[in-house]
């Protein structure tokens, strides 16, 4: 399926690169504009017939979400992050699942402990020397190359920050020079793909000066990362019972907690053919597809779009992480083309002929 949103493509990899972040706000846990909530989220395996896959995007499931294997029987063998209410619906439906079961533990307990022993790797956005003091202390450091760019809130009051990276940054008008943005973490729960951008821009900024295809990239063009496009849902998936939570952390009933009914997905939230059907989104609050109650509702959905009108980037690359796929833009429907697909798949390949190996 074609996946609603805006940007070129989705791709994966790691590039070097680490910095030293100031301190500044207070662990997500500890935040009191986090509202408190359990998500109810599990992850379930199973297998399922083709009209048993259709029932998942019924039952509000990202087929894109939703990891397959092979094929035995006319059946195959699913994995999918799902509420009760939907495990429910699903078995209804006469799909078989179960908890996903990991060295004899269910995944979400497995999920809970190392949360609770913590990570060498993965930070929250607002902790101290998380990766907004990162970008904060990116920018310090790299004056020459860097500006730190505020371009909006998120629901929870949040600044969503970008970094311009390119030569003399603070003394060029922003989008003087052809631009490219790399933005990530539309789903909070997908922790690889901040990893991926911020890493990006380090090995850029690393090299400048060092490498000559990169001096001559930095000295001609503008490269803009934004690591965290959901900062509220990616703060929340650092909180306890939480870790798979999606969307953001809009509170759709306004009960004053996050459950499963409540969030809007910020890749489903934007204009373009808002609402066209119900074939890739949904109008029902619980779907972890959730369009929003109307098209750009989402304030971090609004911020992207300003930034992208105001700098009118020549191409986006935007990061997803839930399955092994290449996604083309601007996607609405499935299986329908645009012009723009023969040029980005002679970027980005095919399934057949990936430029990104399995």
């Amino acid at each position: 399926m074609r996946r609603a949103a805006f940007g070129a493509m989705v791709v994966a990899g790691l590039v070097g690169g680490m910095l030293a972040a100031v301190p500044a706000l207070g662990d997500p846990r500890e935040d009191r504009r986090l509202p408190r909530g359990d998500s109810g989220l599990t992850v379930y395996e199973g297998r399922a017939t083709p009209r048993q896959l259709d029932a998942l995007v019924a039952a509000g499931v990202d087929r894109e979400d939703v990891v397959t294997g092979r094929t035995q029987r006319g059946s195959t063998r699913i994995e999918a992050i799902l509420t009760y209410d939907q495990l429910k619906e699903l078995r209804e439906r006469g799909m078989d699942l179960t908890v996903k079961r990991v060295s004899g533990q269910s995944a979400s307990r497995v999920l809970a402990a190392e949360q609770q022993e913590g990570y060498d790797v993965y930070r929250s956005y607002s902790e101290p020397g998380g990766i907004r003091d990162e970008l904060i202390a990116t920018t310090r450091r790299y004056q020459a190359l860097t500006e730190l760019v505020p371009i909006g809130e998120t629901v929870q009051g949040r600044e969503i920050l970008a970094v311009k990276v390119t030569r003399n940054a603070r003394n060029l008008r922003d989008g003087a020079r052809p631009a490219v943005l790399y933005s990530a973490t539309q789903h909070a729960r997908e922790w690889i793909t901040p990893e991926m951008t911020r890493r990006l821009m380090h090995h850029v900024l690393d090299k400048y000066g060092e490498s000559t295809r990169i001096t001559r990239l930095l000295d001609t063009t503008e490269l803009w990362f934004v690591p965290v496009a959901n900062p509220d849902g990616y703060d929340f998936t650092f909180t306890e019972g939480n870790r798979l939570w999606r969307k953001n952390l809009r509170d759709n009933n306004g009960d004053g907690q996050i459950t499963s009914g409540d969030g809007v997905d910020p890749n489903r939230n934007f204009p373009f053919k808002w609402g066209y059907d119900d074939e890739g989104s949904s109008p029902e609050p619980s779907s972890e597809v959730y369009r929003g109650r109307a098209p750009a509702s989402e304030p971090e959905t609004r911020a992207l779009i300003g930034l992208m009108r105001r700098i009118d980037f020549e191409f986006q690359v935007n990061y997803h992480s839930a399955a092994e796929l290449l996604l083309y833009g601007t996607g609405w429907q499935v299986s329908t083309p645009t012009p723009d697909d023969v040029v980005l798949e002679a970027l980005a390949g095919t399934d057949d002929n990936s430029a990104v190996p399995g």
